[in-house]
């Protein structure tokens, strides 16, 4: 296997059919932190956070992107959210609600790599911007968005969820202090998210974290969440069967994964993308479960890992796959793996079948 480049199983109910590298430039930079969406016509917008050079110093741009002929081409990345001293990235990232409504859930960090932490910032802040024209034009900032007493973020890569009342539910994460009490839960929306209600909490624990959650709706109604857990730990999975009004306990995986992104396969079978905590976490892993999350089954990499480890010095891990439908058979995923040697980092565009 080389380093950044996938590596499927035979028998994987998912298969390659393209990866390239995304929107790469000749200059050092980092592309990193994508966010995919597919609209009813097709088009497919695509945001992620832009930096020149090779380290993360508090100078993020957030840009975006559209393909009209299912990735092909895209058009030339435009600033969206830049504000001086800040890194500007997705927070939760793009939401489809509708065949108008385009929600994007953006946000800045102050990141201090002298503090301790899994997320050493010692400021942050989430809002979002709209376009009801396929990404074309976007309104201003909304004020800011705090669900949680400090950090808050709509992560949820397959956000929003439409409910059978009508209303939106969308996958949350946040914290009671800075980088302490991470949780994850779900948060409601009736004005396509304009308003978000009170988190209800699926995971949390007095010594352990728990974030980068997503939902998926089962092909029995229910709702699967799977969540992170900090440290390197387990990742866990709860079931909701009332619309996500109440949760079961969270119980542990076989994998350990972050940025978690989960995509039902036209069989019901449940697809998983996640940075692989174990190891060097320099690899993004896809795993599937045919029981509603009861057992997975390793599938292996949309992103190998490398022989050495991350540059987590420069604030850059591997890792937020983004998986949407073109077709009823095709997918695209975007995804970016560790830095290279040169120390630039590129989105990665893969084109995977849905063999179920």
């Amino acid at each position: 296997m080389t380093p950044g480049d996938p590596y499927l199983h035979a028998d994987a109910p998912i298969g390659l059919r393209d990866a390239r590298k995304l929107l790469a430039t000749d200059e050092p930079h980092i592309h990193h932190m994508a966010s995919l969406a597919r609209l009813p016509g097709g088009r497919l917008v695509l945001s992620f956070s832009r930096i020149q050079g090779t380290r993360r110093l508090n100078n993020g741009v957030l840009v975006i992107s559209r393909s009209d002929d299912e990735g092909t081409t895209w058009t030339t990345p435009e600033p969206l959210y830049a504000h001086a001293g800040w890194d500007c990235l997705n927070m939760g990232g793009l939401m489809p609600f509708g065949d108008e409504r385009l929600l994007l859930a953006l946000g800045r960090l102050q990141i201090d790599p002298s503090l301790p932490g899994d997320e050493p910032c010692r400021g942050w802040h989430m809002a979002t911007r709209a376009s009801t024209d396929g990404g074309e034009t976007w309104s201003t900032v909304s004020p800011e968005i705090r669900l949680f007493p400090g950090w808050t973020e709509l992560y949820g890569a397959s956000n929003p969820h439409r409910l059978a009342d009508g209303r939106h539910m969308l996958a949350a994460i946040g914290t009671t202090g800075r980088d302490s009490g991470w949780r994850a839960g779900v948060t409601f929306t009736n004005d396509l998210g304009v308003t978000f209600s009170r988190p209800v909490i699926v995971a949390e624990h007095p010594t352990l974290g728990f974030g980068d959650m997503d939902v998926v709706r089962l092909t029995d109604g229910r709702f699967l969440a799977v969540a992170r857990v900090f440290g390197g730990h387990p990742s866990v999975l709860a079931h909701s069967d009332d619309e996500g009004r109440t949760w079961t306990e969270p119980r542990a995986t076989n994998f350990a994964g972050a940025n978690i992104k989960l995509h039902r396969l036209r069989s019901g079978a449940v697809l998983c993308a996640y940075r692989d905590e174990r190891g060097n976490r320099s690899g993004v892993a896809c795993s599937v479960s045919e029981n509603a999350g009861e057992s997975w089954q390793r599938l292996g990499w949309l992103a190998a890992p490398g022989g050495g480890p991350p540059p987590e010095a420069d604030g850059v891990r591997c890792g937020y796959p983004d998986i949407v439908p073109i077709d009823s058979r095709n997918l695209a995923c975007v995804l970016h793996p560790a830095a290279g040697a040169s120390g630039s980092v590129d989105l990665r565009w893969l084109r995977l079948e849905d063999r179920t």
